[in-house]
């Protein structure tokens, strides 16, 4: 029995192995491609892997770019875990969310471009999209909404407007910081300046 066990972690382990390479090569090829042009024949020669393999993983092209959308979508909700911190200390939450949901951004610059021109064309990605982007910017109104309920900020304009500059702030600086214009800490500490005059502090 143990060792059947064994047997079947080795291959789970595999497997994940294999969806993960898939996934890696799936986005190398449409940040370096784009959409159109990416095709599961470009994706499988660049994981390894035959057609029939690609299929065991993913239904289709469409697919494994939806997976990666999720993929970043997720990136997002974890940049804006507040788990560890003080909820309540608006200097430090604010610090450690503008540093986070920035190193994602940079991280997945190239894929939210395809993201966003795809989205132009495919209504399915486009909600997806338009979910990814909502999702965030609503966290940070919450957030702000909350502690200026609190007494402990008071923001120059409506929580759901600084959560749109958060986001747009995050959008013009990551590449700068991609083309080395300005390293990620000079930028979260500019972003956080702006974001303490914001909210009276």
């Amino acid at each position: 029995m143990t060792t059947g066990w064994a047997v079947r972690e080795d291959h789970d382990r595999a497997d994940a192995e294999r969806y993960r390479e898939l996934l890696a090569a799936a986005r190398s090829a449409f940040e370096e491609l784009g959409y159109g042009a990416t095709t599961i024949a470009e994706v499988t020669r660049r994981a390894g892997a035959s057609r029939a393999t690609f299929y065991v993983y993913f239904a289709s092209k469409e697919q494994v770019f939806a997976v990666l959308a999720e993929q970043v979508r997720d990136r997002f909700t974890r940049a804006q875990d507040l788990t560890g911190i003080d909820a309540d200390d608006v200097d430090a939450v604010l610090r450690r969310t503008i540093e986070t949901t920035l190193e994602v951004t940079v991280e997945h610059m190239a894929l939210m471009a395809v993201l966003n021109h795809q989205a132009v064309a495919d209504p399915e990605i486009r909600d997806l999209w338009v979910e990814i982007q909502r999702e965030a910017v609503h966290r940070t109104a919450t957030y702000v909404a909350q502690q200026a309920r609190a007494g402990r900020v008071h923001p120059v304009a409506d929580p759901e407007s600084l959560g749109l500059m958060g986001a747009g702030m995050n959008d013009r600086y990551a590449p700068l910081v991609v083309n080395g214009t300005i390293e990620i800490d000079a930028a979260v500490e500019e972003m956080h300046r702006i974001w303490m005059a914001c909210l009276g502090r």
